[in-house]
């Protein structure tokens, strides 16, 4: 997803909470307007590749904290239709996800249970166990700099052979574009939040 179902994200649901929608749909559409999110998608065959970064103002432990909040993806990632950590043991989490990705009017669900590797709080990477790739490897780092947080993500997946040819890289970089549009909203509330204790 990062992502956020991490085999083709950061980390990559129906639709995010109520009001957890009401407070991240401002920062969304402005973060989308933002050159600064950049998204490049190439596929051969079964093999998908994603690089894609963005700048956020928010510090890097600020910025990891959303990344790597995973029992609480399905709330403010759409498409996510759940997402868990199911085993953790020091840095390393294992997480299953489960992601639709519509093709057209048709939902496509892309599942997996991933290791993620944590070295907070610069860097993570995460590879496929099982589910709907065969194999894939995504790392995530980020640099603080001039007082922002710059998330670069790249990933390599090799999609199981039952995936439909429809799912090319537009749509998947339209996906993947959502995905970290609501990240990094996610990221400036949590941040608001932050600097105002006591506000809803």
């Amino acid at each position: 997803m990062l992502f956020s179902s991490n085999r083709l994200l950061v980390n990559v649901s129906l639709a995010a909470a109520l009001a957890a929608g009401a407070l991240v749909a401002p920062l969304a559409s402005a973060a989308q307007a933002d050159d600064s999110l950049n998204v490049n998608v190439t596929r051969k065959d079964d093999i998908v590749k994603v690089k894609a970064d963005f700048a956020v103002d928010v510090s890097a432990p600020q910025a990891f904290a959303v990344l790597t909040d995973y029992d609480h993806m399905r709330d403010f990632l759409p498409g996510v239709a759940e997402s868990k950590v199911i085993q953790r043991t020091g840095n390393r989490l294992v997480v299953a996800q489960s992601v639709r990705i519509k093709v057209g009017f048709i939902p496509v669900p892309l599942d997996s249970v991933r290791q993620v590797d944590l070295e907070p709080p610069y860097k993570m990477v995460s590879q496929a166990l099982s589910g709907s790739v065969s194999k894939a490897q995504v790392t995530t780092t980020l640099t603080e700099t001039q007082g922002k947080t710059i998330v670069t993500y790249e990933s390599e997946a090799t999609m199981n052979s039952w995936m439909p040819s429809g799912l090319g890289t537009s749509i998947i970089g339209a996906h993947v574009r959502e995905q970290l549009t609501h990240m990094r909203a996610e990221m400036l509330r949590r941040q608001g939040k932050a600097q105002k204790p006591g506000q809803p």
